[in-house]
């Protein structure tokens, strides 16, 4: 095989036993992907994602599907997926139980060729964020960083959520601080 295969399978540590437990599959089968448990809810999020080629990164698949997994029914339901393509990308989870987010930053979707012969990745420097409490719709964020900017191995993005008063996110750029 050329590639890893996405994958449908789920799992979950059991502290008790020191074993892993399976879990009903995945509706869309994929690797490389952002996820966040929902606190208070006993739900976790999954969008997106894909599979990689072991030489050629770019020609591995992406996805814009985006599931819920419900623990207490041992089910995953499907939601409304991604703008776009996109993988090998971080997700978390901000606010209180009124306005809750998820967020998807960063990765790769779509792949153009160089030279008309070498797949590369198209870098995403925005964000998506899924607001929970309103519906499950997207919106799409701006860009972190200037384009022609190689942040693949750049730019550090930490969040803060004291107390769920509302998030502080935060970039870091070598000696630099963006709010």
């Amino acid at each position: 095989m050329d590639r890893p295969s996405p994958f449908s399978s789920a799992f979950c540590f059991n502290f008790v036993t020191s074993s892993w437990d399976r879990l009903s599959p995945m509706l869309s089968p994929c690797g490389s992907f952002p996820c966040s448990a929902i606190r208070g809810s006993d739900r976790i999020l999954v969008a997106g994602g894909g599979s990689r080629h072991t030489m050629f990164g770019a020609s591995g698949s992406r996805m814009s599907s985006a599931e819920m997994y419900d623990i207490g029914r041992d089910e995953w339901v499907a939601l409304d997926g991604l703008p776009r393509f996109r993988a090998g990308c971080v997700g978390f989870l901000v606010g209180n139980w009124e306005e809750r987010e998820f967020w998807v930053m960063g990765g790769y979707g779509e792949s153009r060729t160089v030279s008309g012969v070498f797949p590369v990745d198209e870098n995403y420097r925005d964000a998506v964020v899924m607001e929970l409490n309103s519906g499950g719709k997207w919106r799409e964020i701006g860009d972190m960083w200037e384009e022609g900017e190689r942040r693949q191995l750049g730019k550090i993005v930490v969040v803060e959520d004291e107390d769920w008063e509302g998030p502080g996110i935060f970039m870091l750029d070598g000696s630099d601080l963006f709010r």
